[in-house]
């Protein structure tokens, strides 16, 4: 005959005192509660997995908060499972896991955890807070799985009315991955901004200012040689032009991506670091090297080649060289820093008849050949050398037009 176990009793568990090694008290059915010698009191299941018949140990909760009456309740519950070839330990996980993620499941939550995945610098998550938090006040606190077609155009068409239209395919993109990520993350069904594609006005598609116009042009490098504002700005300048390479590659160019002997700039383009990892190698015309060469001079102990007016720890800020350009009497409607590379790229190709796919390379962009394969950023080196060099004898003649 089994041995019966003697139910406890909560004044027999009130009076247990810990000893040197855990011990246990026996309930039956497979209640048990294990006393530590720290004196916390456990419960547990003791049971045989449906499946494998391995001895299991299930924690049910914490005495007192898990009284004996409720401790018996619960193993109560775990046995039917039992009876159903069902895991209790499996099965109650589970549960849990399910309302953790229906407490996630709101579009804000969603959105913060798929916002980690991208791994965005601080100052492109900066960049995104506004429309982080005009998102994020419409939809933010409606769970994704709720979300609709109607809920989306409240979030944008505001802004398709305001005329923001970069603004507007911004926001619904972030909308668009975010949705994707909720389904793909088993926090809703559907996307309902998959619908959204052709619903709203796509508006003029600006682009940079840039002068085209050879005596205006003339006018640009004269007034950029001339000016009188911080050294550092009027080398960035010039040497941004001569090589029409992004403000912010300009701005964070330090030493040591530098090889005067060479005359190469090597460096990783901003815009396509993450989806080729591929460095692009630039040579240097005369006379960017001999910019380079008095920057050097000029600030010998920075890492960074123009380096802040303030410390030379830091780059100069994203907006002094446009506002160089506005003191100058260049407004933002005319000629832009970012403009330089739309300057060269005309101007190369149109002027001075450049294959356009070396020019694109020398841009940082990604250029494939006939067959889709992408061209090595090394390659070219010699003939790109020759085209940058003839576009510095040009900006310079510049400075001295003839008459």
């Amino acid at each position: 005959m089994a041995r019966q176990t003697k139910p406890l009793s909560s004044t027999q568990i009130d009076k247990a005192k810990p000893k040197d090694k855990l011990y246990r008290l026996y309930d039956g059915n497979g209640l048990v509660i294990n006393i530590t010698p720290n004196g916390g009191k456990y419960w547990y299941l003791q049971y045989k997995h449906p499946i494998t018949t391995k001895s299991q140990m299930y924690k049910l909760g914490d005495y007192p908060v898990l009284s004996l009456a409720d401790a018996r309740i619960a193993c109560q519950d775990c046995r039917k499972l039992l009876a159903q070839n069902i895991d209790p330990k499996t099965y109650f996980e589970l549960e849990r896991q399910k309302q953790e993620n229906a407490l996630k499941n709101d579009f804000k939550s969603v959105f913060r955890e798929w916002l980690e995945t991208k791994n965005y610098s601080p100052k492109t998550q900066e960049k995104m807070q506004n429309y982080q938090d005009e998102l994020l006040a419409v939809i933010g606190n409606k769970a994704v799985s709720d979300i609709t077609v109607p809920d989306l155009m409240l979030v944008l068409k505001p802004i398709e009315k305001a005329g923001h239209f970069a603004k507007l395919e911004k926001v619904r993109s972030l909308i668009n991955q975010t949705l994707t990520y909720a389904v793909a993350t088993g926090r809703s069904d559907t996307n309902p901004a998959i619908n959204l594609k052709g619903a709203f006005k796509m508006g003029e598609i600006r682009h940079n200012p840039a002068i085209l116009d050879e005596k205006r042009l003339g006018d640009l490098v004269c007034a950029m040689d001339g000016y009188h504002g911080y050294f550092v700005t009027r080398q960035a300048l010039m040497f941004l032009l001569l090589m029409f390479a992004r403000p912010g590659e300009i701005r964070y160019m330090t030493w040591e991506q530098v090889d005067l002997d060479n005359g190469t700039w090597t460096y990783m383009p901003n815009k396509t670091k993450k989806s080729t990892s591929v460095q692009m190698v630039s040579p240097l015309s005369h006379q960017a090297i001999e910019i380079l060469r008095q920057m050097k001079e000029y600030r010998p102990y920075s890492e960074l080649v123009f380096p802040s007016a303030i410390t030379q720890a830091r780059p100069l800020s994203e907006n002094t060289l446009n506002q160089a350009l506005r003191r100058m009497g260049f407004d933002s409607s005319e000629q832009t820093s970012h403009g330089f590379r739309a300057i060269a790229r005309t101007l190369l190709e149109e002027k001075f008849k450049y294959d356009y796919r070396m020019i694109e390379m020398q841009l940082g962009h990604q250029v494939r050949d006939s067959n889709g394969r992408a061209y090595n950023r090394v390659q070219w080196l010699d003939e790109r050398r020759e085209m940058l060099q003839v576009w510095a004898d040009y900006i310079y003649q510049l400075k001295t037009p003839t008459p």
